[in-house]
Order: structure tokens, then sequence, then C-alpha cells
């Protein structure tokens, strides 16, 4: 992840708690503190506005409301919506790769490129690597993998030091999958269905779509059930 070079943990008692739990999963590895430490996570990311939620929200977004936008009415009306003329007859990885760009600002910060990661992610688990795919993806499956993936990269910005401490690189990434797994299932399982192939994102902001499922998300992972829930 590319997202965290010259960032600023932050600072708040709900954070300080977070790191705690963290820590003492990493001591005890067992599935009290794993519980313990998703849910203090989801709490510190419920109590303000998340690093890089609101970029995330608006590059989601945008996302989104191109996809129900080409298709409805085409991909050329879609880049003359979004203003991008320019890429009318560009390949089809090509567009999709310029529109990214465009959502993430290029990742000019911090924020943009937390943004840019869970993008590309989202769409590297959904196998899709071109604007046709993206055209005919459900909605509301590309929303929650971009969720999903925000909240997991979100959780590597703010731990993947501290997990990394005195580890190898391959323990580390052992730890970090161990906890996008327990994370990541949770969440499949309990966002609940938007429905936006009934939406007119014309008339309503997706961005606000994607802001409400990520406080969704936050409050998933608060009440983590871990495997007392299977």
């Amino acid at each position: 992840m590319g997202t965290s070079k010259g960032y600023i943990p932050p600072t708040k008692p709900e954070w300080s708690n977070a790191k705690r739990a963290v820590s003492g999963f990493l001591r005890n590895r067992d599935s009290d503190s794993r519980t313990n430490a998703i849910q203090k996570f989801g709490e510190a990311m419920n109590s303000s506005a998340a690093v890089g939620s609101t970029s995330f929200a608006s590059a989601a977004g945008n996302v989104i409301a191109f996809a129900q936008d080409i298709r409805k009415y085409g991909l050329e009306h879609g880049l003359v919506n979004f203003g991008r003329s320019d890429l009318i007859g560009k390949s089809s990885d090509e567009i999709l790769q310029e529109l990214l760009y465009q959502f993430t600002n290029d990742s000019a910060s911090i924020e943009d490129s937390l943004a840019a990661d869970s993008l590309s992610q989202a769409l590297e688990n959904l196998q899709i690597d071109s604007v046709e795919q993206l055209g005919s993806v459900d909605l509301d499956i590309l929303l929650k993998e971009m969720v999903i993936s925000f909240v997991l990269i979100s959780f590597d910005l703010n731990f993947d030091e501290k997990i990394g401490k005195g580890r190898t690189s391959s323990e580390k990434f052992e730890i970090l999958d161990e906890m996008h797994s327990y994370i990541a299932d949770e969440l499949h399982a309990s966002l609940h269905s938007t429905e936006l192939e009934q939406i007119d994102l014309g008339n309503i902001s997706a961005a606000s779509i994607v802001q409400r499922t990520l406080k969704e998300a936050y409050d998933v992972c608060v009440r983590f059930y871990g495997e007392a829930r299977k």
C-alpha cells in the first residue's frame, strides 16, 4: 500500500484504545483478543470522520454513478457527462484507468491515495479491468467491495507499523491476512443491500450512499462476534 508515507496516526482516545487492543491481540493471538481488536478498530473509525473517508466516498460515489450512467445511456454519454469526452475512442482499460485517476485526484494526498488503493483493490477483487465490465457489474456488489477494501486498507494504514515491529515481512503479512479475513467475512455477511439498481443517482448523492454504507461497516466491526457468530 502506498498511503503510509507521511501519515500521522490519530491520537484520539478511541484510537489509543484500538492500538492497545491490537497490542493485546499480538500478545495473545486468540479469538477474544482478535474480536476486541476489531471492535475497538470499529469504534475508532466511528468516533469521527475516518482518515480519507470523504475522499473515498467521493471517488467511490463517482465510480457507482458512472457505472449506472453508462448502463442507462451508454459509454459515450457517460464520458461526456463526466467531462471526459477526450477519452471517446480510447481503449477500454485506458478509459477505466483515466477515470480512476480523475476520481482520486491522481493520488495527490494521503487521503486520495487511500481512496485510489481501495478502488483498485475492489476492482481487482471483482476482476474488473475494463470499462465494459464496470458497466455490467451488480452495483450493490461493487459498493460493498469498495467499502470493504477501504476498511481493510484503513486497518493496515493505522496498524501496519505496530504489527510489523519485531517481525519479518512474512509474519506481518500473515497477521494482516488473518485480520483481513475475519473483518471481510463479517462485512460480506452483514452489510445490507442498498438496492442501487433502483436508485436514480441523478437525484441523490452517490457519495452520501457510500458514507452511509461506511457507517454501517464501522457498526458491523463494533458488534463483531468473531467465531461465536458461526
